[in-house]
């Protein structure tokens, strides 16, 4: 089997259930250090093994070589210089900022936002999150065909953002019955007002926003994408 058209694919599913599974140890061990032992002898077992079952297949035409166009992710010049007949396909070029406005439209802003609350919240699944997320932008930025792989990441990212900007305004809603009664009930009723009229519309936009991204997607999946199918 070719190794460099059906790495990509196998790479992401098996982090995915090697995090699963790491998490399950441990919770089943319920011991740091002695998850750390397991971890470090695991991780040194499976480097040995995988470097060798790498070279020896490679070494016996079994595994056949790394192909150009994975060589173009890693180094986006690579094609250009040494196989033209790969950067000439259309597929291959650079993700124009076009084709990321047309693709995903709000999540693009929403990205960033998403990261940023993945980063406040440091934890096992957020650094998982953040590794994916930038791994993924960075191979749709080198060849457009790969915008696809960074969809699921880019959705992901940009739900944590929305879903924790409207739990903070929401909370700001519901801290008005908890506030101060030492000022009197007239002023914390008329601040409980004010941040009513500035949360109410944010989040009136925010549904907005992603109502009309829904009809978006709907739109250029039906036309451009299917047209040219």
């Amino acid at each position: 089997f070719s190794l460099g058209n059906t790495w990509p694919p196998w790479e992401s599913s098996s982090c995915c259930r090697v995090f699963f599974f790491l998490d399950w140890v441990k919770y089943m061990l319920n011991d740091v250090k002695l998850f750390k032992s397991f971890l470090r002898i695991t991780l040194t077992c499976v480097i040995s093994v995988g470097t060798l079952a790498l070279g020896i297949g490679t070494a016996s035409g079994y595994i056949s070589p790394w192909t150009g166009r994975f060589y173009s992710l890693l180094d986006p010049t690579y094609a250009k210089d040494h196989i033209p007949i790969i950067a000439s396909v259309s597929e291959h070029q650079p993700t124009a900022w076009s084709s990321f406005m047309f693709d995903f439209h709000i999540l693009l802003f929403l990205f960033p936002a998403g990261l940023y609350f993945c980063f406040k919240r440091l934890s096992d699944a957020t650094i998982f999150i953040v590794m994916y997320g930038l791994t993924s932008m960075y191979f749709a930025g080198v060849m457009v065909r790969l915008i696809l792989v960074a969809a699921p990441a880019v959705c992901l990212i940009s739900a944590i953002a929305v879903s924790a900007t409207i739990k903070n305004l929401t909370t700001l809603i519901r801290s008005k019955s908890k506030s101060p009664q030492t000022t009197g009930k007239t002023t914390g009723s008329k601040a409980a007002a004010k941040r009513e009229q500035l949360i109410n519309p944010c989040l009136s936009n925010i549904m907005w926003l992603l109502l009309y991204f829904w009809a978006l997607s709907t739109c250029s999946v039906d036309m451009p994408y299917t047209a040219l199918g």
